[in-house]
């Protein structure tokens, strides 16, 4: 599909090596941001569908979307471009650690690659933006760490397993888990995704769990709640 329509815009991802996927949407519908000005680093952007969402949520948000990959930048630029919050959104054909140490953000995001030491893809660039070494996973949210303001927030989206082993290396460095969101492919499949909020010290996290579809496969009404308002179409 060259084009997915959302309800206040359109992602075109005829260039992208991923596609819209339902945890770029679950992540670009849970993240949590005040009203206020601040600078969020959406980290391999793809087309830009999470940079989008957010900046269809929070209107005071200044985003930078980056991706190594040139076809992802240029479906993110154009997509920026067109959308009725452009001045809000910005594009850069970079990977996170070529951006200097010093610049800060408020709040980075990622639906970074989980498939780590896995049979890699047959296309080159979905090999890159589905697997990750062990080491070089780790080593992103070393850079994530770098650049985030020291009361900044980092949010994740990612299988529950990884998430837990993820949770772990944050609290070694001091990073503890300030929101949990659990998603359940349907009742017969829990722990499908979890979305993690990581923050400096942090204590005590609120823990919310929502059903992705029901047993006939149907939308379920937590998902409808949370992603359906952004849908170009009743679900």
């Amino acid at each position: 599909m060259a084009v997915f329509a959302f309800k206040d815009f359109t992602v075109r991802q005829e260039r992208s090596p991923l596609k819209v996927s339902t945890d770029a949407i679950l992540l670009g519908v849970s993240v949590q941001l005040p009203q206020t000005t601040i600078k969020v680093l959406d980290v391999g952007t793809g087309s830009g569908v999470i940079s989008l969402l957010l900046a269809s949520r929070f209107a005071k948000a200044q985003i930078t979307g980056i991706d190594p990959d040139e076809g992802a930048f240029a479906d993110a630029q154009f997509n920026f471009s067109r959308a009725k919050f452009a001045p809000q959104l910005s594009a850069l054909h970079c990977a996170l650690e070529s951006l200097p140490n010093e610049k800060k953000y408020d709040v980075i995001v990622s639906n970074p690659p989980y498939f780590l030491d896995s049979l890699p893809s047959q296309m080159e660039a979905a090999q890159t933006a589905k697997h990750i070494s062990r080491q070089a996973f780790f080593a992103l949210f070393e850079e994530m760490m770098l650049r985030c303001k020291e009361d900044g927030q980092i949010w994740l989206i990612l299988p529950a397993e990884l998430a837990l082993q993820t949770q772990a290396y944050f609290e070694q460095r001091a990073w503890g888990l300030a929101h949990k969101l659990q998603f359940h492919a349907n009742p017969a499949k829990p722990n499908k995704l979890w979305v993690l909020c990581l923050q400096k010290n942090a204590q005590m996290p609120s823990v919310k769990e929502y059903m992705i579809r029901d047993a006939d496969g149907s939308y379920h009404a937590d998902y409808r709640q949370l992603a359906g308002p952004f849908h170009d179409r009743p679900l």
